[in-house]
């Protein structure tokens, strides 16, 4: 992915809004749009103000529906915000180590990793150099505002001015919660329902004969045809493998299973199609990018199914969460509702039926 870095601080401002892009890589708008020239107000420095690594009601502000604000603060003569100020506000998991000044911010997965001091980042599973370094202070991390393109342009949208990051919401974000399990499958089928794809091999609980993977092809005289290997995944043992692993916790940002015994979204994920041969990318929105697009209505066992996560200010076109289809209208994930860890949900809810973004078919 190729980042483009903008100069937003000199004698004027250059106010910017990220647009929001789909997870596969489509555009809507596509790069940072230009809007206005003001006058940059210097913010205050702040001595003595409270720890960045902390949310406060009196620093970050819901002026109302459409709008939030955090406070920009000068260190050193460069602006920063507030990392975790940021991620509250956005509606991000954020894992903090004050001893390595390492921060995992992300959805349902650690989708950035920025570390106090240094320009190297890693997003999406994928190193990334910045132009200024993130920086640990009062126990927090701050981020510069001048690379505030190179990590969100994706997520959301936001302007500068006064001494304020103002967020303003994606368009058509939907309120729904995952955490409502009182919502009960819909029965009337419509245009956002899930529906197996008829065809689909897998569709019983044992492996069709047909697609044991076939001898060598006799020609004649003795001669026998090279084949070439191809990896035929079994999804009946995918799921199979997924649910042994039902009931195990999850963890924001988990390492891998095999050394922490945790997992998230795409740990999960990662980690079952690992046993079949298959490496994953490490993230939930790099998985999504893998693969073959399939249709909500032809989806198969075994295929991934990719969900943005809610917010007031996030974008609905980016990828947040990941599961495994079951076939019926089920997936199993690592999630923290209605309980933590991995468990087995309905999608045809009102929820996950909106939030879907897109299905992806794995292996031959």
């Amino acid at each position: 992915m190729k980042h483009h870095y903008a100069k937003l601080w000199g004698m004027t401002l250059l106010a910017v809004s990220l647009a929001a892009t789909t997870a596969c890589g489509g555009t809507d708008g596509g790069m940072l749009r230009s809007k206005s020239r003001q006058a940059v107000p210097q913010p205050e420095t702040i001595p003595g103000r409270q720890s960045p690594g902390a949310l406060s009601g009196s620093d970050v502000q819901m002026l109302n529906a459409d709008e939030g604000r955090i406070p920009i603060v000068d260190v050193d003569g460069k602006m920063y915000v507030s990392a975790s100020k940021l991620a509250g506000l956005l509606g991000f998991q954020t894992s903090w180590d004050p001893a390595s000044g390492r921060l995992l911010m992300g959805d349902q997965d650690a989708e950035l990793e920025l570390t106090g001091g240094s320009p190297q980042a890693v997003k999406e599973g994928t190193p990334l150099s910045l132009p200024d370094a993130p920086k640990v202070i009062e126990g927090g991390l701050l981020i510069p505002v001048s690379i505030m393109p190179d990590l969100f342009r994706d997520d959301f949208h936001y302007q500068l001015r006064d001494k304020e990051l103002a967020l303003q919401p994606s368009p058509g974000m939907i309120t729904d919660s995952p955490t409502d399990e009182s919502q009960a499958p819909e029965t009337a089928a419509d245009e956002l329902s899930f529906a197996d794809d008829p065809n689909d091999p897998y569709k019983t609980a044992e492996t069709p004969a047909a697609l044991l993977l076939p001898g060598p092809t006799v020609l004649g005289d003795g001669e026998e045809e090279a084949l070439p290997v191809l990896k035929q995944i079994d999804a009946n043992k995918v799921i199979d493998t997924a649910k042994r692993y039902l009931g195990i916790k999850y963890v924001f940002g988990a390492a891998p299973y095999p050394q922490s015994g945790v997992f998230d979204c795409s740990t999960f994920s990662g980690y079952v199609y690992s046993k079949f041969g298959v490496t994953l990318p490490r993230t939930a929105r790099a998985q999504a990018k893998e693969f073959t697009t399939v249709s909500r209505k032809m989806l198969r066992k075994g295929d991934l199914l990719f969900f943005y996560v809610p917010g007031r200010f996030k974008s609905n076109k980016i990828v947040g969460h990941v599961g495994i289809y079951m076939g019926n209208g089920q997936m199993i994930h690592a999630s923290t509702q209605p309980k933590n860890g991995v468990q087995i949900t309905s999608i045809n809810k009102p929820f996950w039926k909106k939030a879907f973004l897109l299905a992806k078919r794995v292996g031959t």
